[in-house]
């Protein structure tokens, strides 16, 4: 078997992608105060657009579980039994909360959800106990700027987006700049990778 040592040289041992899209070396510590748990789905795991690996190099306090049913939640480590009011999750629905206007003081642990909108969904519907926790959404969130997935509406944000605007929130004295810092850089990258007959198909809006 001939191993291309060359390949494996340029692969990241820490995000496990080519070095034309890693951007560990962009990624700078956030010491957010306020846990973070995201649950992402399955079929997220390993995708070179995900955001994710963002936050699991920035953030200090963050929990990652993979899974869609409550059994696969937790067999990756989400005890389901221990969450109460004092968790959230921001997600949008009929019943959930403008986070900038609520009081969100009792809450002392954030889910989030990584996946498309309709498995995002399906984590909610096939765990009870997920969505019976509080749930918030955002009222007046900032432009998404990952131009390089497509969303299913313009006030939609990547996962490492709206944590950076939740921690904004909550935090605000809490410098998040990090994580937009390897956001842009990673849309750079990621732009680098397409044809420049196509290239002009994706509109970089004014980075904060």
């Amino acid at each position: 078997m001939v191993v291309n040592r060359q390949r494996q040289r340029s692969i990241c041992p820490h995000c496990q992608l080519h070095a034309n899209i890693c951007v560990c070396d962009q990624c700078q510590t956030v010491a957010n105060g306020t846990p973070i748990t995201v649950i992402q789905h399955p079929s997220e795991v390993g995708r070179s657009k995900g955001t994710l690996r963002i936050l699991e190099r920035c953030l200090d306090q963050l929990q990652v579980v993979v899974g869609e049913s409550p059994e696969q939640l937790r067999q990756a480590g989400l005890s389901l039994a221990d969450l109460n009011e004092s968790t959230a999750v921001l997600f949008p629905g009929s019943d959930s909360q403008p986070l900038e206007e609520a009081d969100t003081s009792a809450i002392k642990r954030w889910l989030l959800l990584d996946g498309t909108w309709r498995k995002a969904a399906k984590i909610l519907h096939l765990t009870p106990q997920i969505a019976a926790l509080p749930r918030f959404h955002f009222a007046h969130p900032p432009g998404s700027h990952y131009v390089v997935r497509k969303a299913p509406a313009e006030h939609h944000l990547s996962t490492s987006e709206a944590a950076a605007y939740l921690l904004h929130t909550l935090e605000p004295r809490l410098d998040v700049q990090p994580i937009h810092t390897a956001m842009a850089a990673l849309v750079d990258k990621q732009l680098a990778q397409i044809p420049p007959e196509l290239r002009n198909r994706y509109q970089k809006t004014e980075q904060r």
